[in-house]
């Protein structure tokens, strides 16, 4: 019995992951507003009874698919952050890792950026609790980028300012690389040291 009911966990799990591999090729192709729950079922290879069964429309589906995407991300931030590591190191670590997650998810994230500025000029189908939510995924990410900054103010590494700006401007430097397409992954590397370099002691020469 109870190898039964494991197995069937199993194939639980593993069919809702393939309805989120196929949603994650649909919006990341045509975006949310053209992509199609039938269009998902039929890549998935399965029944409207059986998406339904673990998502309850479109919106709940999109939602759910770019919260199982970051939190392996958030989790490997808030693990940086936390460490013993040196502040400078710290930052330099998680440009990379912002980096790569970007570049990974370009697509599907250009289309989550995409509707939230769709819906502030009112042209996106998103509910405001669902784009709350959505900005609640951005606020936790820049909110590592906060905890490590007034980190290295504290210790003395980084001179005192406005901690939520210096971090929003970092992030929308990582954002403006990937998305102009100013870094791949095998220069990851020495870009996430250019930023870093750049951000902390900035383009002026040394008198």
């Amino acid at each position: 019995m109870g190898y039964h009911s494991d197995q069937l966990a199993e194939d639980s799990r593993s069919k809702r992951q393939q309805i989120l591999n196929a949603a994650y090729e649909v919006f990341s192709r045509k975006g949310y507003n053209r992509a199609t729950v039938d269009e998902i079922i039929a890549l998935a290879d399965t029944g409207k009874g059986t998406v339904y069964n673990y998502f309850v429309n479109k919106e709940q589906l999109f939602y759910t698919l770019i919260q199982e995407r970051n939190a392996p991300f958030e989790a490997a931030l808030e693990q940086i952050a936390d460490s013993d590591r040196l502040t400078i190191d710290k930052l330099e670590t998680m440009i990379r890792l912002f980096l790569q997650f970007y570049i990974e998810n370009a697509d599907l994230w250009r289309v989550l950026m995409h509707e939230i500025r769709g819906f502030e000029l009112g042209h996106s189908v998103l509910t405001v609790e669902t784009r709350e939510k959505y900005h609640g995924v951005y606020r936790r990410i820049i909110e590592k980028l906060e905890k490590v900054l007034t980190e290295g103010i504290s210790r003395g590494v980084l001179r005192d300012y406005d901690v939520a700006k210096g971090a929003y401007g970092l992030f929308a430097v990582i954002m403006t690389m990937v998305y102009q397409k100013m870094v791949d992954t095998d220069g990851l590397e020495a870009v996430a040291q250019n930023i870093t370099d750049i951000f902390l002691y900035g383009m002026a020469q040394k008198e």
